[in-house]
């Protein structure tokens, strides 16, 4: 719920650069909105090549689920359907005020596609975003990630 609560109060335009699965650097932008006082926000996400050309989207809910975990339901350019991603742990550290890894199965369960999106919220404002994935059959591995900063208004 930490990460809930501090997403909710960092509502607003973010913008930062990383780098994707085929090592490709973007630029990523990051808007986040509060609903209903705070009960969920949504999160959209893009990734922009230095060519200009769009390398993602996403847009997603998090909120609680009917198991009271946070739940992500994220929709992204690159799937045709919508998995839901249930928190599988939060940790904190120094740097971090809120971090939560959010899974769609086990990393092991090689025989179908697995994924984590890491969000950590770091005390100097910023967000880290990460996606970590593997095909069925492959090796699960980190593949993309940007840290956002708040824009400047």
């Amino acid at each position: 719920m930490i990460l809930l609560a501090t997403l909710a109060s960092r509502a607003g335009a973010f913008r930062g650069h990383g780098v994707n699965h085929a090592g490709q650097p973007f630029v990523g932008t990051l808007q986040i909105a509060p609903v209903m006082a705070g009960r969920a926000v949504t999160l959209h996400y893009t990734a922009t090549g230095l060519d200009g050309q769009a390398l993602h989207e996403e847009f997603a809910l998090l909120a609680l689920a009917d198991d009271q975990r946070l739940c992500l339901w994220p929709v992204m350019t690159e799937l045709p359907f919508v998995m839901p991603h249930r928190a599988s742990g939060a940790s904190g550290t120094a740097r971090k005020d809120a971090r939560e890894v959010f899974a769609t199965g086990p990393r092991d369960a090689v025989a179908n596609f697995r994924e984590e999106i890491t969000i950590e919220c770091l005390a100097d404002g910023g967000i880290n975003y990460a996606h970590a994935w593997g095909m069925p059959g492959c090796e699960f591995a980190p593949r993309s990630r940007c840290e956002f900063f708040p824009e400047k208004t």
